[in-house]
């Protein structure tokens, strides 16, 4: 069952389906964005065209304009300088030199649109000429001399550009008609407009590297260009026109849609690139913003979950404090605090944790004088039901510190059963001390004595009957003898008497005193001698030492094949005396030696290794040995974990003491 099964209230979200409806929900956003960006570039695609186009017909106006104005100046000047020819007809050459010659040159240098000048006489003959080529030659058949004769005073015309006969140039021709002031016609006057005069006119204008301007007469014919000198598909131009209808020209300016359209490549470009730029950023931004709701919703989603945890965690802990065998009571200096569980309510005969609480509390000290550690303060009260003695109860007070109060955690424990099974086991301890061990003492003694003077004249049978008796009695006497010295250590009443003892003493008592034991299991028992002749003193209970070496010898001379040997000996350290007892029996389970020291614990081996005893024997050395302030402890090499040289060694340590004096405990 996965976690949010034990919570069904708490709303299952499809993972899967909420990164679905976020990819295409990113996908969509990113179409519109493409889309409104498309749509951008397209609008800014005609606002350019159009910007263009309105910036070519501003130039073209522009030019109109100038041009215009400066082709109104020539005609001004021009007719001033017809004015003042057209008194007396024209001649031949030498008249009009000697007469207008320096006022027409003059003219032409002053007038800076027209670069040349020619006087034709009403045939169409060149009667003078800047030009020495022309004089004589007849051009009637010329366009702007059959226009110009048809002019009236104050007019002028432009012809289509044309070769000039005499010096091969390309040149706009314009005519003015000579007039008298009775409006006779005496002749024409003809001049070119050269490209100087229209690039000095454009060098008044910004023309940029990739315009072409063009003057075009009505037949097409180009006056003037100026741009680009290669050869442009004219599908590839941007155009706009300006009519010159006085003079019969047109006024084209152009740009190559390339060149209209780089400046808007390049802000678009930069405008997409920056936009692009901008939309990673914000996605970014916001699949991490999606990441951290996405958390966020986990966390809250965990949040709910844990609060969920916490209320059933409540719930057990309430059941489990309700239903607790010893009465809990808990309540604070301040008197806001009032709880308690059943065991308790039944204990004090309270029906809610005030009442509880309140009974408790006058029952016990102030709270400001229960020390701080653990207090056991003892209480008698009523008896619940139809039982007139009272309980017995004992309270264990433990005062916490939360939140800046002081609590008193009180734990209410019904010591009536333990009273009554204290008394029956001291009852069962006098018994076993007057009714089992005196006559034991007695059956003992008497087999004994039985055995040392009758021995040699009972039978084979009765003899082995009477050994068998001797060995049953000595062991119920141990077991007694055992009993009585666990019950004079869990009531503090063990008798120890310290004084003085040499090392080598105690060692050669214990071997005197067990080997008649292992010679009866044909196993010797051996002294290992102090290095050099050294030895040591201690502070301890003889008698309690030689039951503490008799203990761990007679156990391992159970344990020794037959022929082995037990070795006993002493380490003397800088501050202390190991004492160490030492076989070569089977040796103890790794698994089994936390609980060697267990009383009647279970056994170590089966039943083919097994010794037999009481099972109190360790437990009563351990306590024994720390009774005199030693230390206790077990090394083995055991068959069951795969060792070849089995055996194990105990270790009693010791402090060494130099003083004679003894004292009891």
């Amino acid at each position: 069952m996965s976690r949010p099964d034990f919570f069904p209230e708490v709303e299952r979200v499809d993972g899967t389906r909420s990164k679905t409806k976020f990819r295409l929900l990113t996908a969509l956003v990113a179409l519109v964005f493409v889309f409104d960006l498309v749509l951008l570039a397209v609008a800014d695609h005609r606002r350019s065209e159009a910007r263009a186009q309105q910036q070519l017909r501003h130039f073209a106006e522009l030019f109109e304009q100038s041009l215009d104005a400066s082709l109104a100046v020539a005609n001004l000047e021009m007719w001033a300088m017809i004015d003042d020819i057209s008194y007396v007809p024209l001649r031949n050459k030498q008249y009009i030199e000697q007469s207008y010659g320096r006022r027409m040159r003059r003219a032409m240098l002053e007038i800076e649109q027209i670069d040349s000048l020619v006087l034709l006489s009403t045939d169409g003959t060149v009667m003078w000429s800047t030009a020495e080529g022309l004089l004589g030659m007849n051009l009637a058949d010329r366009a702007y001399f059959a226009n110009a004769i048809t002019l009236s005073r104050g007019e002028y015309t432009v012809g289509s550009p044309i070769i000039s006969r005499a010096t091969n140039r390309h040149l706009t021709p314009i005519a003015w008609p000579v007039i008298s002031r009775s409006g006779e016609l005496r002749g024409v006057v003809a001049s070119s407009l050269g490209t100087e005069y229209f690039g000095k006119l454009l060098s008044l204008q910004d023309v940029g590297d990739d315009m072409i301007v063009r003057l075009v007469t009505a037949d097409g014919a180009s006056a003037f260009a100026i741009g680009p000198e290669e050869a442009i598909d004219t599908s590839q131009l941007m155009t706009a026109t300006r009519p010159l209808p006085e003079v019969g020209l047109r006024i084209e300016v152009s740009r190559t849609r390339k060149a209209v359209m780089r400046t808007f490549w390049e802000r678009t470009i930069i405008f997409g690139l920056i936009t692009s730029a901008l939309s990673v950023i914000v996605l970014v931004s916001v699949l991490r913003t999606r990441a951290q709701s996405v958390k966020l919703a986990s966390a809250l989603k965990q949040s709910e979950l844990d609060r969920m945890k916490i209320q059933a965690t409540q719930r057990e802990f309430d059941a489990i404090f309700e239903n607790v065998g010893d009465g809990i009571v808990v309540f604070d200096d301040l008197g806001t605090l009032h709880r308690s569980n059943l065991a308790a309510r039944q204990f004090l005969n309270a029906k809610d944790d005030e009442s509880a609480v309140n009974c408790l509390r006058n029952r016990l000290p102030l709270l400001t004088e229960i020390p701080k550690e653990t207090a056991v303060i003892p209480l008698s009260l009523p008896q619940t039901g139809c039982a007139e003695t009272p309980q017995t109860m004992q309270c264990r007070v433990m005062k916490l510190q939360l939140y800046g109060a002081e609590i008193a955690y009180c734990v209410l424990e019904d010591i009536s059963a333990q009273e009554r099974l204290s008394e029956t086991r001291m009852s069962f301890i006098t018994s076993v001390n007057h009714e089992l061990r005196t006559p034991l003492t007695s059956l003992s003694g008497a087999l004994d004595l039985l055995r040392d003077r009758f021995g040699a004249e009972l039978p084979a049978g009765a003899s082995k009957l009477v050994s068998m008796a001797t060995r049953n009695a000595d062991r119920l006497l141990v077991l007694v003898n055992d009993i009585l010295t666990l019950q004079a250590i869990d009531q503090n009443q063990l008798l120890i008497s310290l004084e003085p003892l040499r090392v080598t003493d105690a060692l050669c008592d214990a071997v005197q005193t067990n080997a008649g034991y292992g010679l009866g299991r044909n196993v010797t028992i051996a002294a290992d001698p102090l290095p050099d002749g050294e030895d040591a003193i201690v502070m301890l209970d003889p008698v309690r030492l030689q039951q503490i070496l008799s203990n761990l010898v007679s156990n391992a001379i159970k344990y020794s094949p037959q022929g082995s040997q037990v070795r006993i000996g002493a380490e003397l350290l800088p501050d202390s005396v190991r004492f160490y007892v030492t076989d070569c029996g089977p040796g103890i389970p790794a698994d089994a030696l936390g609980r060697l020291f267990e009383r009647f614990g279970k056994p170590i081996h089966g039943r083919d290794l097994q010794a037999s005893g009481t099972g109190l024997g360790l437990a009563i050395t351990r306590e024994l040995v720390q009774r005199q302030g030693g230390e206790i402890s077990v090394t083995s090499r055991s068959q069951f974990d795969g060792a070849q040289d089995t055996g194990t060694t105990f270790h009693i340590r010791f402090p060494r003491h130099t003083k004679d004096t003894g004292h009891t405990t």
